[in-house]
């Protein structure tokens, strides 16, 4: 058997827990709302529109480039 020097038992940590950390699920999918097109989102109202839309949830996402925007995210899968 090879010996696993330091560095590289260190990339394989932060790789395994890049792939099993919470948040990275490969399933949950989103896409912007079509009907939902306020520049300030409300979490009520966004989840209406993805209803209506025919999505199972919506979420409020704020972007950080400038300027500021939040859009509502539908989820799709």
């Amino acid at each position: 058997m090879g010996v696993f020097k330091v560095p590289n038992l260190l990339c394989l940590l932060f790789l395994m827990l890049l792939v099993l950390a919470p948040g990275f699920d490969a399933k949950t999918c989103y896409k912007d709302s079509t009907t939902y097109t306020t520049n300030i989102c409300s979490p009520d109202p966004c989840v209406e529109a993805c209803h209506k839309e025919g999505f199972t949830d919506g979420t409020c996402v704020l972007f950080l480039p400038r300027p500021i925007i939040e859009r509502c995210l539908c989820k799709t899968c």
